[in-house]
């Protein structure tokens, strides 16, 4: 967690220190990186709140780059989407590949991460890509102090149950200052602004680092998590009348009768109410529990100046179960970890040996994973079933009724071969009246293992002080096992063996004719693979999942100007890929944008930040048997209209579609003074285009805003901080649940995130 408050004459500027992020690997400049990459700080971490929730929430997460937005109605997602596209998520270099879509499955541990790289397109060939993705996020965890010993101990307090508190120690170990640690500690519980919602974590981490020699580093992170929560909140029934006036749409089905498209909403339909943003379509009983673990080792041995070796091992584990009775899914994790080893060697020539300075990192990437998960969704998109408020009948509207195995058709999926997904059957490692479907697709019911193989080749040629040629290759090896769990009825089992390769390029011109100035021209090129939603391999098999490929053209200016006080950067870019999908080809798509952020820090008291992004984004699904699906094609009004049913659970024709649950346009604003005395306050602003919600761009969010602010005054000893969101109390806030391309945009006319109204957060800390 962000308890520690910038002091005055800290850059804010991205040049002002180089970054060894996801772009490429080795130290670099921003300015001289060819991608538009964005370095989040703990500053901006802190004032807009970020983690303070224990999730992504959407408005926070949008000032991290022009291109970060939040799935906010399901928010178990440890980094940000990235141009309307799921991202990737790394460790001090290494990738968690036990995701999809940045879904995890457990809340995230913020308290762990130092600052954050946000990498707009795929990385390049030194870290890799095995799934889809618009971008990444390097996350730098804290580091020791070899100095001195210090820390602090601190506490957050919110309005709606809010309470976060933690501590943090670290110091050198040894008289000689060469071994230091950095041990930190959250304890977290949340309730929420939202009915039912809470989240409560430990989190415990600890980082040893040692510097025997001059030639010779090394450096141990370690964290571990426990977790109980429900956050995934949303309410039901989105409507025009609800988004504009907050008038909810009434009406509902005994749960006996819930299923898909039958009978039309007319003829139980209730009047339109007024309804408490806090009101949840959830069941209070549904909710996760989980442990996490997390242990890295990374190792820099220093030949001479012009060779080094970098060896980088990491592991991750995740135990999780989470139930959701009012849609009746429940997911079952049993133990997956994953375990990753790259060792590079980075090399420099000079012209007086090799004609033109030359930088090369070159090396292997090993790595397994294992994946023993279970997965019901029988009534995965039936929302819209049943009304959270119904004051003709309260009875056959309290959420807290709502539970889909009291269906009659939940009933008859039970043991029967012939219903979803093969069935539902009991999960063997969890308790009596848990169901898994074992052939549900894509989704998260998976026994599986592979082993990766990855050498890369990166090269960057500077044939002059202006001019420079940055390549890179990288060639992907999969060994795969993967079939249905243990449990799987004899007569449904399946699974494959298979060995994949998945191919990646990276080239980048870079012209850099003033020392203040780089244009720079990037095409990146790779094969990515759908996964399972704990990133594992599912036991269905095609070969087309393997061969998704991924895109990036992009070409952009930075500048470093007024003498180093102003950093713009601006760049266009155009994103091609594959969205999986299950029983025929994967669907093209692409993202088109122009974006533009810039830093100004003209005096030590004064920084400001702002970030524009346009963009548009098309699936194509001209060339396929049907259009994209969603689980109602039609808003609940217009079914109420023209006597349709709900939750339909269709496809719409075949033909191009631009994203829904995603602006066209973004743009956030930041700007802070500080006096020399510590006393600060911040205020930031986050605009962003109407976005619309089905495929027939009837329902819509219109073009909206909010406002943050913070006060904080920081001693020597103390610091104390206030931040305020929502400013404006503005009620007309809404999120979809799933933006641009990721799998929730297939609920986004079931399911709709009311933003939270105004409220206040409190912090006080303590530092010796």
């Amino acid at each position: 967690m962000v308890v520690t408050t910038t002091a005055p004459g800290e850059s804010m500027l991205p040049t002002a220190t180089p970054t060894e992020s996801g772009a490429y690997g080795e130290p670099m400049d921003v300015l001289d990186i060819p991608r538009q990459i964005f370095p989040v700080n703990q500053k901006i971490l802190q004032t807009e709140g970020a983690g303070t929730q224990g999730v992504f929430d959407p408005v926070s997460t949008a000032f991290l780059s022009p291109g970060s937005t939040a799935a906010a109605g399901n928010n178990l997602v440890f980094a940000p989407m990235i141009r309307g596209m799921p991202p990737l998520g790394f460790i001090n270099g290494m990738q968690m590949t036990m995701q999809d879509a940045g879904w995890w499955n457990l809340p995230w541990n913020y308290n762990m991460v130092e600052s954050m790289d946000v990498i707009e397109g795929p990385p390049n060939a030194v870290f890799g890509e095995l799934q889809a993705n618009g971008g990444a996020v390097n996350y730098i965890t804290k580091q020791p102090y070899f100095d001195r010993f210090r820390g602090s101990v601190w506490d957050t307090t919110g309005m709606y149950q809010n309470y976060l508190w933690g501590a943090d120690i670290g110091g050198p170990i040894d008289k000689e200052k060469k071994v230091a640690y950095r041990f930190s500690y959250l304890g977290m519980e949340n309730g929420s602004y939202y009915q039912y919602q809470y989240n409560d974590q430990q989190n415990f981490y600890l980082a040893l680092s040692a510097r025997p020699t001059d030639n010779y580093s090394v450096d141990f992170y370690s964290d571990f998590g426990t977790y109980n929560f429900n956050v995934m909140d949303f309410m039901n029934r989105p409507t025009n009348e609800l988004i504009d006036n907050g008038l909810y749409q009434t009406g509902a089905l005994p749960p006996s009768q819930v299923g898909f498209g039958f009978p039309n909403f007319n003829t139980y339909a209730g009047p339109l109410v007024p309804i408490s943003l806090r009101s949840t379509a959830m069941n209070p009983a549904s909710g996760g529990q989980g442990m996490s673990g997390m242990l890295q080792l990374v190792q820099n041995v220093t030949i001479d100046d012009d060779l080094h070796i970098r060896n980088n091992t990491f592991a991750f584990y995740i135990r999780s179960s989470l139930i959701d009775y009012a849609q009746w899914e429940d997911i079952d994790a049993t133990g997956d970890y994953e375990v990753f080893n790259r060792t590079e060697v980075l090399a420099a020539l000079h012209p007086e040996e090799a004609l033109f300075e030359q930088h090369i990192d070159a090396g292997i990437e090993l790595g397994f994973q294992r994946n023993v998960d279970y997965e019901a969704v029988s009534f995965f998109g039936t929302q819209n079933s049943w009304s959270v408020a119904n004051p003709s009948n309260p009875a056959l509207a309290n959420p807290n009724l709502r539970n889909g195995s009291l269906s009659s058709s939940f009933a008859a999926g039970v043991g029967n071969p012939l219903a979803y997904g093969g069935g539902d059957w009991p999960i063997p490692s969890a308790p009596a009246g848990w169901y898994f479907e074992p052939l549900n697709g894509y989704s998260l019911t998976e026994d599986s293992q592979f082993w990766q193989v990855a050498p890369f080749y990166q090269h960057n040629i500077h044939f002059t002080d202006q001019l420079s040629l940055l390549v890179g290759a990288r060639a992907t090896g999969l060994f795969i096992t993967a079939q249905t769990p243990p449990g799987t009825p004899a007569f449904l089992s399946t699974g494959y063996d298979a060995a994949v390769l998945m191919p990646m390029v990276n080239v980048s011109p870079v012209y850099k004719p003033f020392p203040w100035m780089t244009a720079y021209f990037d095409y990146n090129w790779g094969y990515t693979s759908a996964v399972g939603v704990m990133g594992g391999y599912t036991p269905f098999y095609d070969g087309a999942e393997f061969r998704l490929v991924n895109q990036l053209i992009e070409g952009g200016l930075k500048f470093s100007l007024l003498q180093d006080k102003l950093y713009i950067t601006t760049a266009g870019f155009s994103q091609d890929f594959y969205i999986a999908n299950m029983g025929m080809p994967p669907t093209p798509a692409y993202i088109k944008g122009f974006e533009l952020a810039l830093t100004y820090q003209p005096s030590r008291n004064f920084w400001a930040r702002v970030q524009y992004m346009l963009a548009n984004g098309t699936e194509n699904w001209s060339g396929m048997p049907v259009g994209p699906f969603q689980f109602q094609t039609y808003s609940t009004s217009t079914a109420l209209a023209q006597g349709l049913p709900l939750n339909n659970a269709a496809n719409y024709p075949p033909g191009k579609y631009a994203f829904i649950g995603w602006p066209d346009q973004t743009l956030s604003a930041m700007v802070t003074y500080q006096t020399d005395g510590g006393l600060g306050v911040t205020l930031s602003a986050l605009v962003l285009s109407n976005q619309y919600l089905d495929y027939s761009y009837n329902l819509e969010i219109p073009t909206e805003y909010v406002i943050n602010a913070r006060l904080y005054y920081a001693t020597p000893r103390w610091d104390f901080g206030v931040n305020i969101y929502n400013l404006t109390d503005n009620r007309h806030l809404w999120f979809p649940y799933g933006p641009g391309v990721t799998f929730g945009r297939e609920m986004d006319t079931e399911q709709i995130v009311a933003g939270l109204p105004f409220w206040v957060q409190g912090n006080v800390a303590y530092k010796f």
